[in-house]
């Protein structure tokens, strides 16, 4: 034991529980309120009231919507201010060749529910509006969809590569074009 340090036994005093009632209190979250089918339903509702969506529906526990490119930021701000869905997962981004990308959105409402809002992007030079100020978690996720897809995100903070090397470097490796075996990636870099 540390000198001058006291063991307790989280009996006697409650301090403990006061603490952690008080902790509750400051909590700056409330989980989504009705059943997972009423959720999924009430998100549903809110996303295509709100906006043009070129497709929308239910599958399973996940609510599945389909937008422009330039409709998604706001897309995600109406999930995250009016419907209450507090965490992005992940951001996917799939190269379907020819300057086609598919971008998938996973947001989750800490119940159960999902939401998974894509959208496709057709351009050589791919870009589209970042949504790190509405969920700050996406700043990782575009990073690195840039970093391996060379996917832009317009307004992001910090645009820079997360796991290849930032000069010297022009290559995007997930890329369907991408042909390791026929580039010299590596000669020169030493």
């Amino acid at each position: 034991m540390w000198a001058g340090s006291r063991r307790r036994s989280g009996r006697g005093s409650g301090r403990g529980r006061e603490t952690a009632e008080k902790g509750a209190s400051r909590l700056a979250i409330s989980l989504p309120e009705g059943s997972l089918e009423e959720r999924l339903r009430r998100y549903l509702e809110g996303l295509s009231g709100s906006h043009g969506l070129e497709e929308a529906g239910i599958e399973g526990n996940v609510v599945r919507v389909v937008a422009r490119p330039e409709d998604v930021p706001a897309v995600l701000a109406t999930a995250r201010e009016r419907l209450g869905i507090l965490h992005l997962s992940f951001i996917t981004v799939v190269d379907r060749g020819d300057g086609d990308f598919e971008l998938t959105y996973e947001l989750l409402d800490l119940r159960g529910g999902r939401v998974r809002v894509r959208t496709n992007l057709r351009s050589e030079e791919p870009v589209i509006g970042t949504v790190t100020h509405i969920y700050p978690t996406a700043n990782w996720h575009e990073r690195e969809a840039y970093d391996m897809f060379g996917v832009a995100f317009a307004g992001h903070p910090d645009l820079r590569r997360v796991y290849m090397w930032q000069d010297h470097f022009d290559h995007h490796p997930l890329l369907k074009s991408f042909e390791i075996s026929t580039k010299r990636t590596f000669e020169g870099l030493r």
